[in-house]
C-alpha cells in the first residue's frame, strides 16, 4: 500500500479573513486542506495518542470551532486523514511490454508493490492504524484490505490482463504472492529494520516468491498463453 501523503510541516496559513458574511467555498476548502495536512503530519509523526485537536489547529492556523464543525472528535478527524490518504493508494501501474513472459510481468509488478508499500508514509500509515486497532477495528481492517486489494488487482492485471476465465486463478496466485513477499517485508519495516536493507533484498525476495509458486505449478496456466506482440510502427 502507497500513501501519498506530506510528512512535512503544512503550508502556513493565509491572512487571516474579514470578519463579515460567510466563508467562500474555496476558504472554506483551504481551510479543509489545512487541518488534513496538519493531523495528517501529526498523526504519522508522532501517533494518535500523542496527538491532539488542539496541537491540529494550531498547526493548521486555524480554530477549535472550526475543526469541530467538520470532526466531531479526534476519531473522526483521523477516520478523515485516513480516508483521505487511501484515495492516494492507487499509484501507476509499472510499463508492462507486451512481449514480456509471465515471470518478467510478474516481476515487474512485485517490485514495483513492495517499493510503494515500504515509503515512509505507507509504513507510518500502518503502524497508526495498527495501534488505533482495538479503538477503531473497522478503520484498520480497511487499511489492510485496501491495501491488499490494490495490490491484488495490479497482479490480476499483469498475469491475466482481460482474460477473464483466468481471473480466478491470477486471484489465488496474487494472494499468495502478496502474503510471501509483501506483508513480511512491511511488517519488516514497521519494526524498524533498515529501508536500504529491505530495498537491496526486494528483487531476491521477488524472484525466490516467484520460483516458489512456479515449482507450485501456479504458473503454468499463464506461462502458455503466447504474449500479445505490439503493433508494428
Amino acid at each position: 500500500m502507497r500513501v501519498t501523503s506530506n510528512l512535512q510541516e503544512p503550508e502556513p496559513a493565509p491572512a487571516t479573513r474579514k470578519r463579515g458574511g460567510r466563508p467562500s467555498a474555496e476558504h472554506a476548502g483551504e481551510v479543509d486542506r489545512r487541518i488534513l495536512d496538519a493531523a495528517t503530519t501529526l498523526f504519522l509523526r508522532a501517533g494518535f495518542d500523542a496527538t491532539s485537536c488542539d496541537q491540529v489547529v494550531a498547526m493548521a492556523g486555524a480554530g477549535k470551532a472550526t475543526l469541530y464543525a467538520r470532526y466531531a472528535n479526534k476519531d473522526a478527524l483521523f477516520s478523515a486523514v485516513v480516508h483521505r490518504a487511501l484515495e492516494g493508494t492507487a499509484p501507476a501501474a509499472p510499463d508492462l511490454a507486451p512481449a514480456m513472459s509471465i515471470r518478467e510481468r510478474l516481476r515487474a509488478v512485485g517490485l514495483h508493490l513492495l517499493q510503494q508499500a515500504l515509503t515512509e508514509e505507507s509504513v507510518a500509515l500502518l503502524r497508526v492504524c495498527l495501534t488505533t486497532a482495538q479503538r477503531l477495528p473497522e478503520l484498520s481492517r480497511m487499511v489492510d484490505q485496501s491495501g491488499r486489494d490494490s495490490g491484488v488487482a495490479s497482479i490480476v492485471d499483469a498475469l491475466a490482463g482481460p482474460a477473464q476465465d483466468q481471473a480466478a486463478a491470477a486471484t489465488a496466485v496474487a494472494q499468495r504472492f502478496i502474503d510471501l513477499v509483501i506483508v513480511p517485508q512491511q511488517m519488516r519495516a514497521l519494526v524498524g529494520d533498515d529501508r536500504e536493507q529491505l530495498d537491496a533484498a526486494a528483487p531476491r525476495r521477488v524472484d525466490e516468491a516467484i520460483d516458489l509458486l512456479a515449482r507450485a505449478g501456479l504458473l503454468e496456466a499463464f506461462e502458455a498463453v503466447t504474449p500479445v506482440q505490439a503493433p508494428p510502427a
